[in-house]
Parts: structure tokens; C-alpha cells; sequence
């Protein structure tokens, strides 16, 4: 049940995101701190805020990643991706879709995102 509300809070948090595939990378780099840090019941978003510091570092680089890519690309998703509803990896479809017509700005986050994913450089 922990692992299931994670995802779900998670999603939420960072819904305007295109980058579904980091998604599941926070869940898993996340989901032992998680329950380590948060299982008093707090809520997630705060718990993550005042333990930031405490995550294992593929956990924190999982989650700015995400945040990152989301800032980064908004105006790219609301031009678009306009009209199209979020969930079920929409928004990550129609990112793929339309990724040439991306500003450089978001193309940058996404790219980086997955080298820290990776590890790659």
C-alpha cells in the first residue's frame, strides 16, 4: 500500500512533467527511503521537503530530475501537447511525438535528466 500511495504522490506532484520514464526511476530509486523517512504518516510532499537531505543520492537526483524537466517544459507542453489529457502517458506520448519542435531549453533538461539517470556524461 506504501509503494502504491508513493506513485500516486509522486505522479501528482509532477504531473506536468513529459518525462514518464522518471517517474518509475524516483519510485525506484525513492521507494526505500521512503519508507524509512515517511512511514509516520506525514505527507509525502512534506516529508520529502524536510528529508530531502537524508535521501540516498540517486533518490534526490531521481526527483530534481523530474522537477527540472517539468520547469523546463511547460510552455513546450502547453503549445504542444494543447488539448491533450493528462494521464495513461499522454503527455510523455505526445512529448516523444512533437520532441523536434521542443525548445532547446527543454531538449537540454530531458537530455539531462537521463545522464543523471544513467550516470552517463
Amino acid at each position: 500500500m506504501a509503494r502504491s500511495f508513493f506513485a500516486l504522490a509522486i505522479f501528482v506532484l509532477v504531473s506536468a512533467s513529459p518525462a514518464f520514464a522518471q517517474y518509475a526511476a524516483a519510485i525506484q530509486a525513492c521507494s526505500r527511503d521512503v519508507k524509512q523517512y515517511c512511514a509516520s504518516g506525514d505527507r509525502l510532499t512534506e516529508c520529502i521537503k524536510s528529508h530531502f537531505q537524508d535521501l540516498a543520492k540517486p533518490c534526490q537526483a531521481a526527483l530534481v530530475s523530474i522537477a527540472a524537466v517539468g520547469q523546463s517544459c511547460k510552455t513546450d507542453i502547453q503549445a504542444q501537447c494543447r488539448g491533450i489529457k493528462p494521464g495513461e502517458g499522454h503527455i510523455f506520448l505526445c512529448v516523444r511525438e512533437h520532441f523536434a519542435a521542443l525548445s532547446e531549453p527543454c531538449k537540454e533538461a530531458i537530455g539531462a535528466a537521463a545522464e543523471r539517470k544513467t550516470g552517463a556524461r
